[in-house]
């Protein structure tokens, strides 16, 4: 059925409807006119609440405009999806095609997925060839016949929906496509979700956010259905459209295939109808309820996305989301304080609150409980309920009050601020009442309270725009900035007008351009989004949504029960932090002396290592989830101490230093396939025991051994043969254990996952007791070991051994430009150390460091982390403050940059300037007239959030985070003139002295 929608004044009719969790509101707009509101509250099945919703913004409009409304479309949000996923309700089974050919075997699909989620969503899980890597190249190419396979087994399981997630997809999304492709001739009836049109680059997070996707389908379709039915109903014949994270809209249809897209679309309408309303375009929004404040940033008229991950239900993603910080601020908010002598001593607002209950429990209603609404009243700034019974409040108390509660707002304004420059602020939403938009804000350039700012929410569901986005990585070295850019842009905007944005309305909103660290090619991130209005011309011809029967809109979708107990909250995989009380003891094995590590000492080793990564070293978190899933299957990881080899005929041998070399940013797609760490222990070892480390061939098995630019290599390693080895393996030459060649970053992470995998110990030490970003800043390397022979082993199995090197620092720029042939990525074996080596240049007890590091920052529940690590350390807290500038740039593979704090609390007034090349390295105290340098390299520089203590990286800071700046004591062996001649600030190109900032403290091992 074809319905001719007219219209009135030449202007088309829009219903916005925001379904939240208390209230569904609603508004009609023409144009930019507000014609009708409504708030009712949410029912427990939507529908009843959206169509009453509806019917009053109709009848309203009907008897504002004497005529009934030409809708020409209606526009959705709900949290209905988001709330299926946290509830564990309505979700089904999907199976994962992960397309990855040799590459990240050793971290499958929903690894990091909450046990009691995964038991309902995770159907099957298949790895099979394809891939590509940061450059669009193939990985592996596809194999038809074995996808047919796979597409035959799902669908002989009875599983109707499916992921096909590919690695750097993004990049290049033509695998996954052609995989859709045979879903359509092969089981044309399964639901299909292609990770490259959900997620952006990182493949866990990526993935994940397709499971979500898919697993929600069949309730989509329900949901969209009854929605369609409900719109009949009422008579209204127009489409509807569903609103997205980002602001825009998709069309119900679109929703049908990424309900994923909608799930944070309620403080994305606030600020979007906060802007409309307001007419500011670049500024904060502050969205106050009943319970709690959302406060985020507007730039161009949309909210700024989340940088980082988002977890949604305990799962970790990174689809768009908005950057919002939600303060535990609302209308019913409790208050609490203490009188002594008649003086307040003491007030709390929040975060608990009297929600709903406002109106019984509040006192302007006669309740008992002190409320931010009571105050309002009181102040003056509101009236409703009965101002009478708050005319007791003492008149201090009340100021007080107000007085905190701008304060708080003034505090989540600076943490959102994207500059130190004021800034335009909007208050919209039914709690507001209690901000008085006449009185100045700290950090603001003016308070805005807009007409209409109760049901902002709904005006921002009516707005129309629709986006695109584009997210890959290209190499600088083939085409320039400025071409990268306009074909990112171009590829944006196109994505924009296939979703249905009118061509000439589309407008680039968002440039994001990050060079990607440890790459010598130029690799860098380009991220653009391109937004335009949704086109539709009037008069407007729409075809009718004929709604199916809601018993029969997803047909015989399989729904799974959850195993055990019925779903509730989200949990973890990883064990939550316990009262520091239970905190569990480590256990250390009575007979061997081994330190057997549990999943939550493996937690706090992450945490530690991440600290003493000085902002380097790669996030620990995939190594994390590897050696949690060691665990889980049953495998066991050690600790030993130095002072143990030798002790036994089994640890009488060497150890062998490993580490992951390359790319953080790679390492996020390809992940790990586990066996590159074992062959790269295994090629050491055949490397030492045939006697490569003091005898090198012309060849070995037919393969030439190379010469050039101070080293003596051989591209890939072959398998040794009995002609090539030495007849009786040297004594004393096998590996009986290994090490971190760095405690910082990942490479404290995974040395503990080889060891498991070989049931080899792993010594408690490590070669630079922090992160360097070079090979030769090892403590041995310094002190005249060589690191030669060594081995780089990419997720392929080629095996690049360098036989001898002029300096380590040869080796190192060799192996910089071959892992870059590996995509980027790869595992290292060094030169395994005798027992005499470890116990004399290495640093010990710093697996047990971190630990105990990671272990404080847990236990500081009550207490100030900061205070907790500088009393576990000897350092000191240079500054706590907020970042507000940040600048960085690729150089020689390394990312280089300076970031500036500014100081607050007891650090108020002060400035402090860091300058970083992948870990920090000099810290400056700042002003108009000084710059003082307070620490430098080797000494470790960390940053940690201000409030829970856990590490930035170089890579993760941005303005607004509020951190401090610590400095903690390098180790004797990185401060003798050899080594600052190597690891000090003039080895970085700074022409300054090295002064220590404390003694250094030999960590007590926890074995």
């Amino acid at each position: 059925m074809l319905v001719k929608m007219p219209t009135a004044n030449g202007e088309l009719f829009v219903i916005g409807v925001d379904v939240g969790g208390t209230n569904t509101d609603a508004v009609c707009l023409q144009g930019s006119r507000v014609v009708a509101t409504s708030k009712v509250p949410t029912t427990e099945n939507v529908t009843d609440g959206l169509r009453e919703a509806l019917c009053n913004v109709l009848s309203e409009s009907r008897q504002i405009l004497g005529q009934d409304v030409p809708v020409s479309r209606i526009n959705i949000g709900t949290t209905h999806f988001v709330n299926a996923v946290i509830q564990r309700t309505d979700l089904t089974p999907v199976a994962v095609i992960r397309l990855c050919g040799t590459a990240s075997h050793m971290m499958e699909p929903f690894i990091d997925f909450p046990l009691d989620l995964k038991q309902i969503v995770c159907a099957s899980i298949h790895l099979v060839s394809g891939g590509y890597q940061y450059n669009g190249e193939e990985i592996t190419p596809l194999d038809e016949r074995e996808l047919i396979g796979c597409i035959q087994d799902i669908r002989a399981k009875g599983i109707s929906n499916v992921v096909v997630s590919g690695i750097f997809s993004p990049v290049n999304p033509a695998q996954e496509l052609k995989v859709a492709e045979l879903f359509a001739v092969h089981y044309p009836s399964a639901g299909v979700t292609l990770s490259h049109q959900v997620g952006q680059l990182s493949l866990l997070e990526r993935e994940n956010a397709s499971v979500l996707n898919e697993c929600l389908k069949p309730l989509c379709s329900r949901t969209v259905a009854t929605f369609a039915q409900t719109l009949a109903d009422l008579g209204l014949a127009c489409p509807f459209f569903l609103t997205q994270n980002d602001g825009t809209v998709i069309s119900s249809e679109q929703a049908l295939k990424f309900p994923v897209h909608t799930f944070s679309s309620g403080p994305t309408n606030s600020m979007r109808g906060a802007a409309s309303l307001s007419g500011v375009r670049d500024g904060i929004v502050i969205d106050i309820g009943g319970t709690s404040s959302d406060v985020g940033f507007l730039q161009g008229g949309f909210p700024k996305e989340a940088s980082t991950k988002v977890k949604v239900g305990g799962v970790s993603t990174n689809f768009q989301m908005p950057d919002v910080v939600c303060k535990g601020l609302g209308g019913g908010s409790r208050i609490q304080f203490s009188l002594e002598s008649g003086q307040i001593t003491s007030l709390t607002i929040g975060p608990d609150s009297v929600g709903y209950l406002l109106n019984r429990e509040a006192k302007i209603f006669g309740g008992q409980t002190l409320t931010t609404s009571d105050i309002a009243v009181a102040a003056g700034m509101a009236s409703f309920g009965n101002p009478a019974l708050v005319t007791d409040l003492p008149e201090d108390l009340v100021k007080k009050a107000v007085d905190k509660i701008h304060g708080t707002l003034e505090d989540v304004i600076d943490q959102v601020k994207l500059s130190a420059t004021d800034v335009p602020v909007v208050i919209v939403g039914g709690g507001s009442i209690f901000v008085d938009e006449k009185r100045s804000l700290k950090g603001t350039s003016k308070v805005i309270k807009p007409p209409h700012y109760q049901v902002a929410n709904a005006i921002g569901a009516a707005l129309s725009q629709v986006s695109g986005l584009r997210d890959t990585v290209v190499s600088l070295d083939q085409m320039t900035r400025e071409e990268a850019l306009e074909e990112a842009k171009q590829q944006a905007k196109q994505a924009a007008i296939e979703h249905g944005a009118q061509p000439d309305s589309v407008q680039i909103t968002e440039v994001t351009v990050t060079p990607l660290a440890y790459v010598t090619n130029n690799a860098t991130r380009i991220k653009v989004k391109a937004v335009g209005d949704l086109s539709m011309r009037e008069p407007i011809t729409v075809a009718a949504y004929d709604a199916p029967p809601v018993t029969s809109a997803v047909g015989k979708a399989v729904v799974a029960a959850p195993r055990g107990d019925a779903p509730g909250q989200a949990t973890a995989n990883i064990p939550a932090p316990v009262p520091s009380a239970a905190l569990p003891d480590p256990q250390v094995d009575p007979v061997t002396g081994e330190w057997i590590l549990s999943a939550f000492d493996v937690e706090c080793i992450a945490i530690g290592a991440g600290i003493l990564g000085c902002g380097g070293g790669g996030d620990p978190h995939l190594g994390l989830l590897s050696a949690l899933k060691m665990l889980r299957e049953g495998k066991k990881i050690r600790i030993i101490s130095p002072e143990r080899l030798g002790s036994t005929p089994e640890l009488t041998g060497l150890v062998a230093p490993v580490a992951f070399m390359g790319a953080p940013g790679i390492a996020i797609e390809k992940l790990k396939v586990g066996r590159e760490f074992t062959q790269a222990v295994e090629c050491i070892q055949q490397l030492v025991q045939a006697g490569y480390g003091d005898r090198v061939p012309d060849s070995i098995e037919g393969v030439p051994v190379k010469g050039d630019s101070g080293v003596v290599y051989i591209d890939d390693f072959p398998k040794v043969g009995s002609s090539s080895a030495s007849l009786a393996p040297p004594a004393g030459s096998k590996v009986v254990a290994l090490m971190s060649a760095e405690i910082g970053g990942t490479n404290g992470i995974e040395p503990l996952v080889v060891g498991a995998m070989l049931n080899l110990p792993v010594v408690d030490c490590d070669g630079m007791g922090r992160a360097f970003p070079e090979l030769q800043m090892i403590a041995h390397s310094i002190y005249g070991h060589p690191l030669c022979p060594s081995v780089l082993v990419d997720d392929k199995g080629r095996r690049a051994v360098t036989f001898k090197a002029e300096s380590n620092k040869h080796l190192e720029d060799h192996f910089r430009a071959v892992v870059a042939e590996m995509g980027c990525q790869g595992v290292l074996a060094i030169a395994p150390l005798s027992p005499d080596t470890v116990k004399k240049y290495t640093i010990h007890h710093s697996v047990s460091r971190a630990c105990k590091l990671g272990r404080a920052v847990m236990q500081a529940k009550k207490s100030s982390p900061i205070d907790v690590i500088l009393e576990h350390e000897n350092g000191i807290c240079l500054i706590t403050g907020k970042i507000c500038d940040v600048a960085r740039g690729i150089t020689g593979g390394f990312t280089r940059g300076r970031l500036l704090v500014e100081g607050t609390g007891q650090s108020t007034g002060q400035q402090l300037e860091v300058e970083f090349q992948n870990e920090n390295l000099v810290a400056r105290s700042v002003g108009k007239d000084h710059s003082k340098v307070l620490a430098t390299t080797p000494d470790l520089i960390a940053i940690v959030d201000a409030d829970l203590g856990h590490p930035i990286s170089t890579e993760e800071l941005r303005y607004g985070l509020r951190v401090a700046v610590l400095v903690l004591a390098s180790p004797p062996l990185l401060r003798s003139q050899k080594a600052l001649d190597v690891v000090g600030p003039r080895a970085f190109g700074y022409d300054l002295e090295f002064t220590p900032v404390a003694e250094y403290v030999l960590h007590t091992p926890i074995l």
